[in-house]
């Protein structure tokens, strides 16, 4: 069996994500600028394992902001395997983000919102009318993380 293990690891490499932890912690969001992408824990890159194979670095970029461990499993592999719609939903998923990031600066800047008021906004826009205040609460949460962003440059 361990002749097995090794053989069919010897074109694994520490995952990029995760530095081989399998988590993906505070320090590996910040060294690969997600701060406003993702939170904390198990790395979808590696699926937790820690490694992965050389063929998938060259596949997929570490930082692909779709690739999250919600991501439905088949989705998931065919992104994995550079699927042509797969990578199409995820350049579609990144423009996604990057249009609600420009609506919280422009709400926030330019219509003076505050976080709150943002909040609210944006359930109403996604049409997600049943929320708890948790979720509510994660929003503005998010909102003033993307306006501190701003704020320090990053």
């Amino acid at each position: 069996m361990r002749f097995f293990s090794r053989l069919f690891s010897r074109n694994k490499v520490d995952c990029p994500r995760c530095l081989g932890k399998g988590d993906v912690d505070p320090e590996d969001i910040k060294r690969l600028r997600k701060e406003l992408y993702w939170v904390p824990g198990k790395c979808a890159y590696c699926n937790g394992a820690g490694k992965v194979s050389s063929k998938r670095v060259s596949t997929i970029h570490p930082g692909t902001e779709y690739l999250t461990t919600d991501l439905a499993k088949g989705e998931r592999e065919k992104l994995l395997h550079g699927d042509k719609g797969a990578l199409q939903r995820a350049k579609e998923h990144q423009a996604e983000i990057e249009k609600i990031l420009q609506l919280i600066e422009h709400l926030y800047y330019i219509e003076n919102q505050e976080a709150e008021q943002i909040a609210d906004y944006l359930l109403g826009e996604y049409k997600i009318l049943e929320n708890s205040p948790g979720e509510r609460q994660e929003i503005m949460d998010y909102v003033e993380t993307v306006i501190a962003s701003k704020l320090t440059g990053k």
